[in-house]
């Protein structure tokens, strides 16, 4: 099916240069010979001519095209639908499918090759299975637009698939270039603002594309065709494996690279090399290398990449804010659906930006204006150009204030040995700078217990014993023991609080535990009131992906508004009131629904 919608595109090309009074010949693809492989002419052939015709054809436009492109496109092509009524019913389903693509595809949001990838991706259920998937059009256009590349700049896609990135960095470019008075006329992309210079620049040097599947070239050559961009390089080329001693350095570096799975370590260039099979960490290495002093950035990247503590991750979010890394933005799960569910983040570097700031911005993206279940659709709630804003601002020096952002000093994940990238871990955001009350650390105001002397010998539980044996997870009580020592009964109330999964309880009763996986937390009552800490700690997002103790190496880091201890108390007692209220509703639901019940079975008894 890819060259059947690759010989569409190709005979819409020569239909444009007839209506545009084109007689030369050597501008068109479909002369002499060739006449006959025109997809109007290939609409109007019966099942077995079709099938002598293409038989023949593919190899014809390999052979004699004077079009570079075009023989690439067609080498090693073949056809693989024997049965001919098949092939006669594809070529028009082709059609059908192109002609709506057509109807729909306004001039500014138009990638076709993006599109048709999308639709076989879709038929033949094989997205993601080599780590490829589509990046959606509007996360494109997005990170585009932060990036904000310009007419003299080179731009590189290391994993370039349709081109998709590159044709949209061209589409905006070219708006970039474009006078008012031109777009209004209906040439949005004339760029009547360069140069001759500039516009032989943007079409032979400007953008360069490498991807290792051969199919992916092809779309990526002929999305490229289509939008006049015939002389840009791409190259069948593996950027981990087929680049050793390449000096290349690219101005801009627009990506969304595969991460799903490993590579040989032995395959991969020793430029590249870092220890480590994950391909993520390797593309982010090669782009790192290959971006000029001045460059800019912006990589998709999996939720490891920001959070992973191995060494070799450590060392790549070191290198990346070494590199310029200014922004990391948070994408919402099912964000990159239908291809995967998967959470990920876009990482973006300018060393001219990140020289000028001692701070990281950090940005949670909870809608991308489309829907995130396994069928995306448009919807209103789009927080996207609200963090085109932010970013443009920040990069301007100014601090947005927004429920989207947190900037975290440099100096603070530096200290942290770089140990995550993850915005749960850094509460410092721009609307709590005017917060009414101080920001205290949680190891500031809390004392830790570790609770090996109250852990719990037998699990013999029975109701009828008296001390609770306690977990800080849902279950609470796991049961009751009739043990009599080690018993905590001391400085109650306190909080205990799951070392590996941050789960807390407020205790004010004498207890047990039943494992050394938690820390019992003390107040300083001089500074806080226990219960006022639990609850304001029930508002902390604190997101993990690996198994380890929290408490002491980031939980007690974690900053929370502490007014007097009077007003504590005042804010405890109002809390605790709208607690019983809530307790003495659900009392009254359980206790509605218990009658609901009565009188069904008094019905079943009547």
């Amino acid at each position: 099916m890819n060259y059947l919608l690759f010989l569409r595109a190709l005979s819409l090309k020569d239909d444009e240069a007839e209506l545009l009074g084109i007689t030369d010949e050597s501008e068109k693809i479909f002369t002499g010979d060739l006449a006959k492989v025109r997809w109007q002419n290939l609409l109007a052939l019966n099942a077995e001519d079709l099938f002598k015709t293409l038989e023949t054809s593919f190899d014809l436009l390999q052979r004699t095209s004077k079009n570079p492109i075009i023989k690439l496109l067609f080498r090693n092509a073949h056809i693989k639908i024997f049965d001919k009524p098949t092939l006669r019913r594809v070529l028009h389903e082709t059609e059908t499918f192109a002609k709506e693509l057509d109807s729909i595809a306004h001039e500014g949001n138009k990638d076709v090759f993006g599109d048709m990838y999308e639709y076989l991706l879709s038929k033949l259920s094989s997205a993601g299975t080599n780590g490829q998937f589509r990046t959606p059009r509007h996360i494109i256009d997005f990170m585009v637009k932060v990036v904000d590349p310009k007419k003299n700049e080179t731009i590189l896609d290391p994993a370039c698939g349709t081109a998709g990135f590159l044709v949209a960095a061209y589409r905006y470019i070219a708006g970039e270039y474009t006078s008012d008075k031109l777009k209004k006329a209906g040439s949005p992309r004339a760029m009547d603002k360069l140069s001759a210079d500039e516009k032989n620049f943007m079409f032979n040097h400007m953008f360069t594309g490498f991807d290792s599947d051969e199919d992916m070239i092809k779309f990526g050559m002929m999305n490229l065709h289509l939008h006049g961009l015939t002389r840009s390089r791409l190259a069948r080329q593996n950027s981990l494996t087929d680049t050793s001693g390449m000096k290349d350095k690219f101005d801009v570096i627009l990506a969304n690279p595969p991460f799903k799975g490993v590579i040989d370590e032995e395959s991969v260039t020793e430029d590249v090399r870092m220890g480590t099979k994950a391909t993520e960490l390797l593309f982010l290495r090669f782009m790192m290398d290959h971006l000029s002093v001045k460059g800019k950035m912006a990589v998709i990247v999996p939720e490891g990449v920001v959070s992973n503590s191995s060494g070799v991750h450590v060392k790549v979010r070191k290198m990346l804010i070494e590199k310029g890394l200014w922004a990391v933005v948070s994408l919402p799960h099912g964000a990159f659906n239908p291809y995967t569910g998967i959470k990920n983040f876009i990482v973006f570097l300018d060393a001219e930006i990140a020289r000028k700031k001692s701070e990281l911005l950090f940005l949670n993206i909870e809608n991308v204006g489309m829907s995130l279940g396994a069928q995306p659709r448009p919807i209103e709630e789009n927080d996207l150009p609200e963090a085109l804003q932010i970013l443009d601002e920040w990069r301007s020096g100014n601090a947005v204030k927004s429920r989207l952002v947190t900037y975290v000093e440099k100096s603070k994940i530096e200290s942290n040995k770089y140990h995550n990238l993850v915005l749960d871990r850094y509460q410092r955001s721009v609307d709590r700078k005017d917060t009414k009350w101080p920001m205290v650390e949680l190891g500031e105001i809390l004392d830790y217990e570790q609770p090996t002397k109250y852990i719990v010998h037998s699990v013999d539980y029975k109701d009828e014993y008296d001390t609770p044996v306690l977990t800080a997870g849902k279950t609470f009580i796991l049961g009751r023991t009739n043990e009599k020592d080690g018993i905590f009964r001391d400085k109650l109330p306190v909080i205990i609080f799951d070392d590996f999964t941050t789960a807390t309880k407020f205790v004010d009763f004498p207890f047990k535990v039943k494992s050394s996986a938690m820390k019992i937390l003390h107040a300083k009552k001089e500074k806080a009131d226990a219960r006022y800490v639990f609850y304001v700690m029930q508002n902390i997002a604190f997101a993990f992906t690996e198994h380890k103790r929290f408490w002491i190496s980031e939980y007690s880091k974690i900053k929370i508004p502490l007014p007097p201890l009077k007003i504590q108390k005042q804010i405890v007692e109002e809390l605790s009131n709208e607690q019983k209220l809530i307790k003495d509703k659900e009392d009254e639901i359980i206790q509605l629904k218990e009658k609901i019940k009565q009188k069904i079975a008094q019905i079943w008894s009547e």
